[in-house]
């Protein structure tokens, strides 16, 4: 049967919860129970019945195609060194599968993003005669709004996390500096992460209601890092120090898809939580 809509959130975590069971497997922790193959599963049923022919003109969904691939011959090869018995090349292959499921949801998010961005574009009416007058329509709302909603009366200060828009903003700022490279940044304007939606959240409802977990801890870490880097790519644009904007450019990405990834683990460890929702997103 031919899968006609993709639940992005569902396939994010169905291939979170595959490698974290294949890490019980390898552990000696759980069943050995044979993987579904990568054309068999939701995702790859989606890939190939609607995905590639829908959003074939977007270089994502060939990435996603290829990530998917690999991600389950790799996790077949993992299942299959365990059963073997050779535990060193279980963990090698595991290693290799964990950096594959944080590339499928980089890339997930990346096709999400690349779908609200040809929408946004298309949007705008082609037979509008002047640049002022498309000024004047109403333009989408910032992502970063759609991140964090107050929870309860107005002024409570507890906000519940839109775990999708979080992740979709801090991928728009990576397509941002890639704008920036382009005009030198000095159009754009460093945010520091307190400010950021997901910093107001990690330090305001979160840590109250949560408490410092690990993993909050961690997300914070980085989040404040990738703040940090997107500071000096526009900062060292702005002074012409295009090597120093490349090298923390280059930082900024893998810190994108760490909190990517971190977002994502969260989501699946406060499923029952109030404080997070996950919203709804459908490819």
């Amino acid at each position: 049967m031919i899968a006609t809509e993709l639940d992005v959130n569902a396939a994010r975590l169905a291939h979170l919860r595959w490698e974290a069971a294949l890490e019980a497997t390898v552990n000696g922790e759980g069943a050995q129970e044979p993987l579904m193959g990568h054309e068999d599963c939701d995702l790859g049923t989606w890939i190939y019945g609607t995905g590639l022919s829908r959003y074939g003109k977007l270089g994502a969904v060939w990435q996603l195609k290829t990530a998917h691939k690999r991600f389950h011959y790799l996790a077949e090869e993992t299942l299959s060194a365990c059963a073997a018995g050779k535990a060193e090349r279980a963990v090698e292959k595991l290693a290799a599968v964990r950096k594959l499921s944080g590339e499928i949801l980089f890339l997930l998010t990346a096709l999400e993003l690349d779908v609200i961005e040809a929408a946004i574009s298309s949007a705008q009416p082609n037979d509008i005669p002047s640049r002022l007058m498309r000024a004047l329509f109403p333009k989408p709302l910032p992502l970063n709004i759609i991140s964090i909603q107050a929870l309860g009366e107005s002024g409570s200060g507890r906000h519940a996390l839109n775990v999708t828009g979080a992740r979709l903003v801090h991928l728009k700022w990576i397509r941002d500096l890639q704008s920036a490279f382009r005009g030198h940044g000095k159009a754009m304007r460093a945010q520091p992460s307190d400010e950021c939606s997901l910093g107001i959240w990690i330090h305001g409802t979160a840590m109250r209601e949560l408490g410092p977990t690990e993993e909050l801890k961690s997300l914070d870490a980085v989040h404040k890092r990738f703040h940090r880097e997107v500071d000096m790519v526009i900062s060292s644009l702005n002074h012409g120090k295009l090597r120093a904007a490349d090298e923390a450019y280059e930082d900024a990405l893998v810190l994108s898809g760490e909190i990517i990834t971190l977002l994502t683990r969260l989501q699946i460890e406060l499923a029952d939580s109030e404080v997070l929702s996950a919203g709804s997103s459908k490819l």
